[in-house]
């Protein structure tokens, strides 16, 4: 299970979300809800 977790959080990042405190340009910026849910939309496609 943390492998798939990983891996979703991977794709997000790939993606090209971030949260503000790790955000730089080029990249896009989300709040900590947004980032969850997107996580869990990349896991639910795993």
């Amino acid at each position: 299970m943390a492998e798939r977790i990983e891996g979703a959080v991977n794709t997000v990042l790939d993606d090209g979300l971030r949260t503000a405190d790790i955000h730089s340009e080029g990249t896009r910026k989300v709040s900590t809800s947004e980032m969850g849910s997107a996580v869990v939309a990349a896991l639910a496609k795993q």
